[in-house]
């Protein structure tokens, strides 16, 4: 008599396990700082001369229908010839605050806390800021032969 037990049972437990304990994590993840807000839209660079060049960056308070977390609008900065940045104006450190994050030069300043986001950098604190966060950043594509930036998430 052969006795030919399958392992696949605990192959299955041993990834069930695995999976558990290597998604917890102790660093945040933004997406629990600023919570999920459906953004589905297209910005028309053809109107905004101000991200025509590398480096500038602009405040909208809307994209397509949405105005991002807690109505606090979008940065978005071009990092390249041919692509963009996105991210939510909420400060990871006064998300529930009526103030969203201003534009500064090559930075964005949260007016409740004083912390500062490098915006040409992915949006993280710079040193000494109260944010320990990065800024909330959202998908996008950029169509040269329509000169369009869609941004999803």
């Amino acid at each position: 008599m052969s006795h030919n037990k399958s392992n696949l049972p605990l192959f299955f437990l041993f990834c069930l396990i695995n999976i558990t304990f290597c998604s917890c994590s102790k660093d945040t993840n933004v997406d629990e700082i600023i919570p999920y807000v459906y953004v589905n839209g297209k910005i028309y660079l053809e109107f905004y001369d101000g991200l025509n060049s590398v480096g500038n960056a602009l405040y909208f308070d809307e994209i397509g229908t949405s105005t991002g977390y807690n109505g606090h609008g979008f940065i978005v900065v071009r990092t390249s010839t041919y692509e963009f940045d996105v991210f939510d104006a909420s400060c990871t450190n006064d998300r529930d605050s009526e103030e969203h994050v201003e534009l500064d030069g090559v930075f964005v300043k949260c007016p409740v806390c004083k912390s500062k986001f490098n915006i040409l950098g992915d949006g993280y604190p710079f040193n000494g800021s109260v944010a320990i966060h990065k800024l909330k950043e959202y998908r996008n594509s950029y169509s040269s032969s329509t000169n369009t930036l869609n941004v999803r998430n």
